[in-house]
């Protein structure tokens, strides 16, 4: 079984990782694919008028590569095999697109992220890729 994580360095996204790491105990050749999409509308820069295609790049490999390392270091531990994928895009379709390029058969995410309005039941992200999934989703509080 293949189990996809959206990973942004949140407690919740954290949690959606050691959920996953215990559903692969119980699946033989299970793998956990970790998953990191940069909106770049939140990257942050200093000078918005020097962000080349380059730099958004760079910046979006920098951010995402900094939200992986706890889940990461969670998989090694663990001794979990697993993969990493950081791109940019809007966060749920992209996410959604990695996950059917990597034959993922179930996400697991956390609720709430790093962004956005506090205090919504679910988070817009987690609404959204729930909505386009078309594998089974367990949601982590």
């Amino acid at each position: 079984m293949k189990i996809m994580v959206p990973v942004d360095g949140s407690q919740p996204s954290l949690r959606a990782v050691k959920l996953a790491i215990a559903m692969t105990r119980q699946e033989p050749k299970s793998e956990v694919a970790l998953v990191n999409v940069q909106n770049t509308g939140t990257l942050e820069f200093g000078d918005l008028g020097a962000a080349t295609p380059t730099l958004l790049e760079q910046a979006a490999a920098e951010e995402g590569t900094a939200a992986l390392k706890k889940a990461i270091a969670l998989c090694k531990a663990a001794k979990v095999k697993f993969s990493t994928d950081i791109e940019m895009g809007p966060i749920a379709q992209t996410a959604i697109r990695i996950g059917k390029k990597r034959r993922v058969d179930h996400i697991v995410m956390g609720t709430r992220g790093l962004g956005g309005v506090r205090g919504l039941l679910l988070g817009s992200v987690t609404t959204a890729l729930v909505h386009l999934a078309t594998v089974p989703v367990t949601l982590v509080k």
